[in-house]
Order: structure tokens, then sequence, then C-alpha cells
């Protein structure tokens, strides 16, 4: 499994970036190989980043496939970017619990 990890900052209400969670799960969930998504907020008074969105890929082929997709593109252009200008992006694959 891949996890790709946005941690991220906004000037939008919590109720926008629901919003927008809501509409990257429908939308971002058509893409083969997305297989969940997590929201977090951070916790403390004064953390570098406020917001953490998670999407989960099947494996490290998925990352191309959902970087170059239309559909990606489209989400990301016009709904995630504007909101989110402020944001630190990386995959990880998942070592544990394979690792002995």
């Amino acid at each position: 499994m891949v996890r790709h990890l946005i941690v991220f900052n906004t000037e939008a209400s919590e109720e926008e970036v629901l919003a927008m969670f809501r509409q990257a799960r429908a939308v971002l969930g058509q893409i083969p190989g997305v297989v969940g998504f997590e929201l977090g907020k951070a916790v403390g008074d004064a953390p570098r980043y406020r917001w953490l969105l998670v999407v989960d890929f099947a494996d490290e082929s998925v990352i191309p496939l959902y970087r170059d997709h239309p559909v990606h593109q489209q989400f990301a252009n016009q709904v995630f970017r504007p909101l989110a200008q402020d944001r630190l992006t990386t995959d990880f694959v998942r070592l544990y619990p394979e690792v002995p």
C-alpha cells in the first residue's frame, strides 16, 4: 500500500474543508487503484500544518496513474489547490507490518 499524504493550511472554514473532503472521496475514488481516504486536523496551538488529507493507493503503480489522471487533475486544479495553497505532499510506501 502507498499513502499519499498532503498536509496543508487553508483560510477556508472547517465546513468548507469537510465539503472538499466529501467531494474528494466521491471524485477521486473513481480512479483505479485508489483504495481509501482520511482527513485529519492537527492537535495543539501552533502546528506548522493544520490539516491532513490521506489518499491510499493499492500499490506504487498507482502513483503516476493518479498524478496524471484527468479526474485528479481537474479536482486538484479547480478544488483542492485553490483551497490549500500552503501544502506539502509526499507518497509513502507501507513497510510495517510486513517488516519482521
